[in-house]
């Protein structure tokens, strides 16, 4: 396995744990059918169950070693899952597909990479125009911070649970803390550690650094409706709970305006 291939193939490892939200992106698509957009791909965490229920998927992502594993795990689904997907190497502030979508997802805060407002602006325009005008729709979530509680916490080590890996025998205990905040900007840096303890007792730790955007409610309602989006519905999580304060998640689904 190449070095790059390695890294890609280690973010689908590293999160198989989170799936909380697949039945939700399966079931939208299901819903809307035709072609779905898959925003920041990634290695395929999303993309995947969606070619494997019979879905044409557009994946897009700026990192050629992320689309490579993504048409490796299309190809190993068969059930012509390959010829269903598209990828698209791209920055998610200008990509171009040369058609358009029923169906654009942004999964597991991947708009959150974006910290500067005019990014985000982009990133948000382009989505509206490559939905279909009449019934497309954007569905995507971010965090819902409580700046109080990162700003009172920052450094303090927080457990995020564990998963095991059977193919590679071994568990992955997660952890993270914020390393610093910008209560100005929103922006945030912090800190993913995963410790992998192999079945031989080997014990390896891996961290990932991270700055985001913390989005509030307000300000993304005020992008949208610049980018020429509305929004249908908002939710707390994937199972469509009211978003309200105490909230862990903002779940949108968005329509053309």
């Amino acid at each position: 396995m190449t070095p790059d291939r390695d890294v890609a193939s280690r973010f689908l490892i590293e999160h198989a744990h989170f799936d909380e939200d697949l039945s939700l992106w399966r079931a939208v698509a299901a819903e809307r059918g035709g072609a779905v957009l898959d925003l920041g791909c990634a290695a395929g965490r999303v993309t995947l169950p969606l070619l494997e229920d019979g879905h044409e998927v557009w994946a897009v992502d700026a990192d050629a070693s992320m689309l490579a594993e993504v048409a490796h795990g299309a190809a190993a689904l068969g059930t012509g899952a390959a010829q269903r997907l598209r990828t698209v190497l791209a920055d998610m502030t200008g990509f171009r597909l040369g058609t358009r979508v029923r169906l654009a997802i942004a999964a597991m805060n991947t708009l959150q990479v974006l910290l500067e407002p005019a990014d985000q602006l982009a990133c948000l325009a382009c989505v509206r125009e490559h939905l279909e005008p009449e019934g497309g729709e954007f569905w995507f979530d971010v965090a819902l911070p409580d700046m109080a509680d990162i700003a009172g916490s920052l450094g303090l080590v927080r457990a995020e649970g564990h998963h095991r890996d059977d193919a590679g025998g071994r568990t992955l205990w997660h952890s993270a803390w914020f390393q610093d905040l910008d209560t100005v900007t929103g922006t945030a840096a912090f800190v993913h550690r995963v410790e992998e303890v192999a079945d031989d007792g080997a014990v390896r730790q891996w961290h990932r650094h991270h700055l985001v955007h913390l989005f509030s409610a307000p300000e993304l309602h005020h992008l949208l409706a610049r980018a020429g989006l509305t929004v249908l519905q908002a939710f707390g999580d994937f199972a469509g709970s009211p978003l309200e304060p105490g909230a862990e998640r903002q779940v949108y689904r968005c329509g053309v305006a």
